[in-house]
């Protein structure tokens, strides 16, 4: 993966907000602080963000009554994560991380919080991640585990966030390809601020938008770059934005910040859903860091996500209304 070289320069450009009070500028600075030791410091490698990561969720388990349960079969490998024993239903959650990082474990806690919210079993498949296995290899993995779970349940719901939410929209229209009946079963599809286009004409890469991002655009070039591997990044399957929508595609959920650095994207991505008559429930945050639905025991725009993407999923399960 290509990384900027350590130099003076680059450090000495941090600079402290003008105003001392100004949350949003105390974030822009801590986000550039971020990106300035990741790359200019530290030169992280993507297995080393994966460990830190990896490390760091390992503090946070999530609410109690959650129960996680890692699973290997010959098919999918991954996790279920219950709260309290309910299962009144089904919900896939395909995780991000920029192809590179995240596993089930780092998403233990928000699932949990979700399971809690819906009363539903939250499964958490795994993919072989870049630079060490690249495309198609994570588009494969999370394909094969959507038609697994797809084949045991009556129904479900599948969920993804940022490469997770790229993923996830492939599977979906790979299955419907594939299996027209195996994929009227899936009651509904959930993108949470999802990577959905990986060209380099990408309106994120050219807007650059990153007062309230820990990433950039270089970082989200060289990422997915690594993941394709000379792939061309122009194929719906990678790029989802350039999806054609049949009848068959599951009723969506779609959710992002106004300020995040994906945003163009989605936004496009949004109004093709709408000019091709995909059902669109569309939900916003004025402002948040990408990847703020994991955090939901600190952040209270988390706590909110999972609240409106718990009621939709319960609905489109036809589930009654969540006790309280």
């Amino acid at each position: 993966m290509h990384t900027m070289p350590h130099s003076p320069k680059n450090i000495l450009s941090l600079r402290f907000p003008d105003d001392w009070r100004s949350k949003s500028g105390w974030l822009e600075t801590a986000h550039h602080a971020a990106r300035l030791l990741r790359r200019d410091v530290a030169n992280a490698s993507p297995q080393q963000v994966r460990l830190a990561i990896e490390m760091a969720s390992r503090l946070n388990p999530g609410p109690w009554g959650g129960e996680f349960h890692e699973v290997r079969e010959e098919n999918w490998r991954g996790a279920v994560v219950t709260w309290k024993e309910h299962d009144e239903g089904t919900i896939v959650w395909m995780h991000g991380g920029a192809f590179a990082f995240g596993s089930p474990r780092v998403y233990r806690a928000v699932a949990t919080h979700l399971a809690r919210a819906t009363r539903c079993k939250v499964v958490l498949p795994s993919y072989r991640m870049a630079p060490e296995h690249v495309h198609p290899t994570a588009h494969d993995d999370a394909q094969r585990a959507l038609e697994v779970w797809l084949h045991r349940e009556p129904s479900l719901v599948l969920v993804g966030d940022s490469a997770g939410g790229n993923l996830a929209a492939s599977a979906v229209a790979a299955v419907i390809e594939n299996n027209p009946q195996l994929a009227a079963k899936l009651r509904g599809l959930a993108l949470l601020s999802p990577w959905c286009d990986l060209r380099p004409e990408a309106l994120s890469l050219a807007q650059n938008r990153i007062d309230h991002s820990p990433f950039d655009g270089e970082d989200s070039w060289a990422y997915s770059q690594t993941y394709l591997a000379g792939q061309p990044s122009d194929d719906a399957s990678v790029s989802p934005i350039l999806m054609n929508f049949s009848s068959l595609w599951p009723e969506t959920y779609l959710e992002w910040a106004l300020d995040e650095f994906l945003a163009p994207d989605i936004e496009r991505w949004a109004e093709r859903m709408k000019s091709q008559q995909v059902a669109l429930t569309t939900r916003t945050e004025p402002m948040a860091v990408h990847g703020w639905q994991m955090l939901p025991d600190v952040l209270p725009e988390a706590v909110r996500s999972v609240k409106a993407l718990g009621a939709w999923i319960r609905t489109r399960l036809e589930l009654a209304s969540t006790p309280r």
